[in-house]
């Protein structure tokens, strides 16, 4: 018989990204039984995309932070271990120690770095080269279990919010079905992380979404365009106009009026935006749409 899994979270590793299910389904495919899966609330609006890919498979799904009624839950289906994926609330020890095999945890960064809620985020903010994923065991302090594997990924101009997103759950969805049988069996292979060399991240806000040229450097406005895509984006008054920027690059000139000089004295070119109330385009289509 297969092994009985509790799902905790909803798989969006990142803020303002499509998410979708890769480590839901892995379990699945690999014929896991994922006997509940347990959501931190409902979005009235737009339905988790796991909370449908669990009622198409009949699994049960239960919305709640509260650790008594997830100990309830817990009680109810006596399942072996627990797999946690972007939950968004803290698993209280009591919870942990109900699983034989503990819970298992997928978090889109090498650890010990970018601990916290905005690992892929961090990466476009400091302009990383490489960044990855780790399986860790869920412990006390966040973020801080023993690690069972780990995969890194390079990062390119290129690469997009929803493009890394995609890919650290998909290779994480592969990690973890790989250590489970070695978890469950109680002979995985861990690792302490380093306290040391422990980093945080920061939670976004909407306070974060206004491009500042006059204060930054070109360079560091373009990390965060990438870093706030989706959300909380990166705004610009543009010709008189509320704007969303959504794809830029930094050149040593402007090519056009609405390209912002720096504090560093390059300019941040505007490739791609959105107009408030208006819908996505290039820079050269909205400049002709403000002609007299």
């Amino acid at each position: 018989m297969a092994a009985k899994i509790i799902y905790f979270g909803n798989e969006q590793l990142a803020q303002g990204i499509k998410p979708k299910t890769p480590i839901f389904d892995a379990l699945v495919d690999a014929g896991y039984e994922i006997c509940a899966l347990i959501l931190t609330n409902a979005h009235t609006r737009q339905p988790f995309a796991i909370a449908k890919r669990a009622e198409k498979l009949g699994i049960p799904t239960y919305y709640t932070k509260n650790n008594t009624e997830i100990n309830e839950i817990i009680a109810k289906y006596q399942p072996e271990i627990g797999v946690l994926s972007a939950f968004g609330k803290i698993i209280k020890d009591e919870t942990i120690a109900a699983f034989p095999r503990g819970i298992l945890n997928i978090h889109p960064s090498l650890l010990p770095k970018y601990r916290g809620t905005t690992p892929i985020e961090s990466v476009f903010l400091n302009n990383d080269a490489e960044t990855g994923v780790s399986v860790m065991r869920l412990a006390h302090d966040m973020d801080a279990g023993s690690i069972l594997a780990q995969k890194s990924v390079k990062v390119s101009p290129e690469t997009t919010k929803q493009s890394l997103y995609e890919s650290l759950s998909t290779i994480g969805a592969k990690l973890l079905v790989d250590v489970l049988p070695a978890a469950l069996a109680g002979k995985a292979d861990e690792r302490a992380q380093d306290e040391s060399a422990a980093t945080f991240t920061k939670p976004l806000d909407k306070s974060m979404s206004q491009l500042k040229p006059e204060e930054k450097p070109a360079q560091t406005l373009l990390n965060e365009i990438r870093a706030f895509a989706g959300f909380p984006k990166s705004k610009a008054t543009l010709l008189d106009t509320p704007c969303t920027i959504t794809e830029a690059h930094v050149a040593d000139q402007a090519t056009n009026a609405i390209d912002l000089l720096c504090s560093d004295g390059k300019y941040l070119v505007i490739d791609r935006l959105i107009p408030e109330n208006s819908k996505p385009m290039d820079a050269k289509s909205f400049i002709n749409g403000h002609k007299k």
